[in-house]
């Protein structure tokens, strides 16, 4: 991209010489020339070419990874083609020079509009009748005419000698020239319709844009049409009054023309203040997320979006760092903001709404500081959430794993503590036997130690993960919580509605701490309520405040699993006579 304002600087450079040089040609020899016959010709000669080249090198400047400021200062530059086409100069070679390409002004300077402002044509038709141009112009008008013109022997003894002379024909050179006029009035107005075309089926948006620079473009096609008619009857282009007068107004045109591309400069600069100002009332006013409004009121479209690349790979998030819906659907589409090469956001909007990409890079650098903060706010908050998830997934892996080591205690070592408590009860002497006092101790004492082994385990499995936790769910988890509580359990009003496990395990072990850690403090007894309120489940324990701190201080771990599942834990009342513990935890996972 750099090569493009470089390569722009020197073609102006060198345009702006060659025009200088061309006027210099012209009044060496003003009797074959159009500005070399007075002041006001040379004044037009010079307008025309030099306003075309600053204008496109000013555009390459301002948007490097387009083409279309070296093909405006190209257009610049064959404007003084026509020129060369004197029998006047001395030189063989730029004599031969404008033989071949002195047509060549009217397909340059269509191809630099209709490829305004991206620097690439549209469509096929465009690069169709663009192809058709030069081949008319460069080819029939201009090279294959020469090939067969001896100046000497053909009625211009003034004229340097043609350096591309293959044989001297001239009725084959007449007819090609010929030939050449009629071609030129088909692509002219070929190129003038395919400007028309474009300017009927651009959007709002770009059309506003173009008009300025296809509008005189295809006036000065019109006219370029209108020489070679006027050229036909005499069967070559010259520089009678008629040619004269037609050849002022192209001038004048392509004035027109650069002065349009100047305009969407100033409609860029206008947008640029335009945003900045919204943006700074954005930024005084508006929370996180504010910048897609101002983007919306200034562009007019409600249900613009406005997203950020986070991440690798990178993944679009809104302001608040959550998934943006950023892909294109019907009637819209989606616009990456680059500066310095790096996409930092993408607007999904009404489709066409941008497609002036003047109007794209301006609100890009005026809206820049904006979306720099607002993009690693974003980022920040995206990577919470990743934070969140994974320590969601791992606290329900926890729990998976809990599930797991329940039901192996339970399907394992529990049933083969029951069956050996059997085959021990089957070991005991039958009445009929002959009594055993010491074997039948020894056997009802293993049975004693085996019942109290299967219960310290069932108590430990219930511990690791409950059954009816994930059987009947959180109400009956805690109902059955109670009977075996270290304290005293009131219980409120319990939600009975079932909900994710994650948060049905996160609810119980808070209870169960919460309890456990109100005995270990003296407490007396704690009341339960939990409700579901929207997408969050709301746990609230109560218990005397006989040593509040100590409760909040061993609340550490409960708070970790509640705040990975994106929920919150806080103490009331830690020197008051109650301690009430809040639980609010997300069902939305």
């Amino acid at each position: 991209m750099a090569s493009a304002p470089a390569g722009a600087l020197a073609l102006g450079a060198a345009g702006a010489g060659f025009g200088l040089l061309t006027l210099a040609e012209a009044r060496s020899s003003p009797g074959e020339s159009f500005g070399g016959t007075s002041w006001a010709g040379a004044v037009a000669e010079l307008a025309a070419g030099w306003s075309l080249i600053t204008a496109g090198v000013a555009e390459s400047w301002r948007r490097p990874a387009s083409r279309a400021g070296l093909l405006l200062a190209g257009a610049g530059a064959g404007w003084f083609f026509t020129e060369w086409n004197n029998p006047g100069l001395g030189s063989p070679a730029a004599f031969t020079f404008g033989l071949i390409v002195a047509a060549l002004a009217a397909p340059l300077v269509a191809h630099a509009a209709l490829a305004y402002p991206a620097g690439r044509l549209g469509s096929r038709l465009d690069l169709g009748v663009v192809l058709f141009g030069y081949a008319g112009a460069g080819l029939v008008l201009g090279l294959l005419p020469a090939l067969f013109f001896d100046p000497g022997r053909q009625g211009c003894g003034l004229c340097p000698a043609n350096l591309v002379l293959v044989r001297s024909v001239p009725g084959l050179a007449g007819g090609l020239q010929r030939a050449g006029l009629v071609l030129g009035l088909a692509w002219a107005a070929g190129l003038a319709a395919a400007g028309a075309v474009r300017l009927a089926r651009a959007s709002p948006p770009l059309r506003r844009v173009v008009w300025p620079v296809l509008a005189p473009a295809g006036g000065y096609l019109l006219l370029a049409g209108a020489d070679f008619a006027h050229s036909l009857p005499r069967g070559t282009l010259g520089n009678d009054p008629v040619d004269y007068r037609l050849w002022l107004g192209q001038a004048a045109l392509l004035v027109l023309m650069a002065a349009g591309v100047a305009w969407a400069w100033v409609r860029d600069r206008r947008t640029r203040s335009a945003v900045v100002g919204l943006v700074i009332d954005a930024a005084q006013s508006a929370p996180p997320g504010g910048l897609r409004d101002v983007l919306a009121e200034m562009l007019a479209d409600p249900d613009l979006k406005l997203a950020y690349p986070v991440g690798e790979p990178p993944r679009p998030v809104r302001a608040d760092g959550q998934p943006a819906d950023i892909e294109p659907g019907p009637g819209r589409q989606v616009t990456p903001l680059v500066r310095s090469g790096r996409t930092v956001a993408l607007l999904r909007h009404r489709a066409g709404l941008l497609d002036d990409p003047g109007l794209v890079s301006e609100v890009a650098a005026a809206a820049r500081l904006g979306m720099e903060n607002e993009r690693l706010h974003a980022e920040v908050l995206a990577q919470l959430d990743d934070l969140r998830a994974a320590q969601a997934r791992i606290v329900a892996a926890g729990d998976a794993e809990r599930r797991r080591l329940e039901r192996d205690l339970h399907d394992g070592a529990q049933q083969q503590l029951v069956a050996l408590s059997l085959a021990l009860r089957l070991t005991r002497p039958q009445p009929s036997s002959a009594p055993a006092p010491r074997l039948t101790g020894l056997i009802d004492q293993a049975d004693r130690e085996l019942r109290l082994a299967i219960g310290e385990l069932r108590e430990l499995a219930h511990g690791i993960y409950p059954a009816v936790l994930a059987e009947e769910g959180l109400a009956a988890a805690v109902e059955a919580f109670t009977e075996n509580s270290p304290v005293p359990v009131t219980l409120g009003h319990l939600t009975q509605q079932r909900l994710p496990p994650p948060v049905e395990a996160a609810g119980y072990f808070f209870i169960a701490e919460a309890a456990h850690l109100a005995a270990q403090a003296g407490a007396t007894g704690v009341t339960v309520d939990t409700e579901q309120a929207g997408d969050r489940l709301i746990v609230r324990i109560t218990t005397d405040g006989s040593s509040g701190n100590e409760l909040e201080a061993g609340l550490s771990d409960v708070a970790d699993r509640v705040g990975a599942l994106g929920g919150k834990l806080r103490v009331e009342g830690i020197a008051g006579a109650t301690i009430t513990i809040w639980a609010e935890i997300s069902c939305a996972l």
